[in-house]
């Protein structure tokens, strides 16, 4: 801590004692565990560092093992097995920007919410390529998009006691709930299906909101259009803070 504060042993009193809040702020600067740096002197010629940690939000898996990431969403460092806690939230994705947006939506949220959080891929598709893919301690799963997450992430606790063990709950659009065994039973065909059905839905919405804005003349180039040909019909497009207090090495006089 010493060295990343940039106090010398050659550096006067004198010097350190006017410049503290600035030796503050290079250990915050120097050190991403570092959350916040006070300086305090002690008589005769002793000053102490105390800082706050930020804590551990989520570990991510990597081929080397598990990697701390910390509440400012930077990572802390490689941990071993046996020093991780018995529950804690395991990232499986690799985009750096990413995490740091998930740990930002992370800390928003409620703890209830987060302490049932066992693990969060990433899991893109054509249409929400920020799309995660949530495993719950409760044995559920939830799909939500990233940019959506505090926004729709609280649903769950309202529903999830009319949930039977293993109910997937599908965010991406709207909300519904589903089985892998429901799932795996559906052919693509069932599938594009559904899709075709949510987008016609959202064709619908905005058709319907549209309603009401057709000019006179549009409605005069139809009325020729039909006259002109009656058989052609129209088709609508549809952890913990830790405390830590160091001591630096006596300074000269």
């Amino acid at each position: 801590m010493k060295v990343a504060s940039g106090i010398l042993d050659t550096d006067y009193i004198t010097h350190v004692f006017f410049n503290q809040e600035e030796v503050a702020s290079t250990v915050e600067k120097t050190n991403v565990w570092v959350k916040k740096a006070t300086v305090t002197y002690s008589f005769p010629n002793q000053f102490n560092i105390a800082v706050k940690e930020y804590p551990i939000v989520a570990y991510r898996q990597t081929s080397n093992g598990y990697v701390s990431i910390l509440e400012n969403g930077k990572t802390g460092g490689t941990v071993s097995t046996g020093n991780l806690p018995d529950k804690f939230i395991t990232l499986k994705m690799d985009d750096e920007k990413k995490i740091e947006d998930l740990v930002k939506e992370l800390n928003k949220l409620d703890s209830k919410i987060k302490t049932n959080i066992q693990i969060i891929n990433l899991t893109p598709t054509k249409a929400t390529t920020d799309l995660l893919t949530i495993e719950l301690y409760d044995g559920n799963s939830i799909r939500v998009p990233l940019s959506q997450l505090t926004t729709k992430l609280p649903y769950y606790e309202k529903i999830k006691s009319k949930l039977s063990d293993g109910s997937i709950v599908d965010m991406e659009v709207g909300l519904y709930t589903t089985t892998p065994e429901v799932e795996s039973s559906k052919t693509d065909k069932d599938k594009k299906k559904d899709k075709n059905k949510t987008d016609k839905k959202e064709d619908k919405e905005i058709s319907d909101e549209g309603q009401g804005t057709t000019t006179l003349s549009e409605q005069n180039t139809e009325e020729e259009a039909n006259a002109e040909n009656s058989d052609i019909q129209g088709v609508g497009n549809p952890t913990v803070n830790q405390d830590r207090t160091l001591q630096t090495s006596p300074i000269q006089g």
